[in-house]
């Protein structure tokens, strides 16, 4: 059952004129991978934003990004607005190292022909805990609340590895 199926006639036949007939939201797969990667990319556009808007350092360095970070950080002490922006700045570096493994295991659950309806459970809750972790790597100022990060994180991956093992199950019995 696709998640299109509760919207209005009129917005089915609105979305069909755009994908040719093909309902887009049954298999989640291909709306995935671009929500993935501006999820990945938001804390970097945000931190750009405070850093300009509140002139650290001058502004954002759009011609040497990196030194402006590094240049952050070596900071001795770093105001809560400072450190903010780096946590942004590790955040998106975090996220978008994650979205190859996100990617490989949207391909292997379709190439296993997972059902549908645990591939869009997978990608809901993954890029769902991918939001809970932005927000928590954002706001995370302490050492013990950063083990909510922690454990958000390890959520996701988790995920990510019952997907390959449920592949390998559906593959199993091929394989004898």
């Amino acid at each position: 059952m696709s998640l299109s199926s509760n919207l209005p006639s009129f917005l089915k036949d609105l979305v069909s004129s755009f994908t040719g007939g093909k309902d887009p939201l049954y298999n989640l797969t291909a709306l995935s991978v671009p929500a993935c990667l501006l999820l990945a990319a938001w804390p970097h556009w945000y931190t750009i934003y405070l850093a300009q808007s509140n002139r650290i350092q001058g502004g954002w360095s759009n011609i040497n990004p990196r030194a402006f970070v590094v240049k952050l950080a070596q900071k001795p002490k770093p105001t809560p607005l400072e450190l903010l922006i780096l946590r942004g700045q590790a955040c998106q570096a975090n996220s978008f190292e994650n979205v190859p493994l996100f990617l490989a295991a949207l391909v292997w659950a379709n190439y296993t022909r997972l059902e549908v309806e645990t591939i869009n459970r997978f990608i809901l809750g993954y890029l769902a805990s991918r939001v809970l972790y932005t927000v928590l790597y954002l706001k995370t100022s302490t050492y013990w609340n950063s083990f909510a990060r922690t454990v958000v994180f390890n959520f996701g991956i988790l995920w990510i590895v019952s997907i390959w093992m449920q592949g390998g199950l559906a593959l199993a019995p091929s394989l004898k």
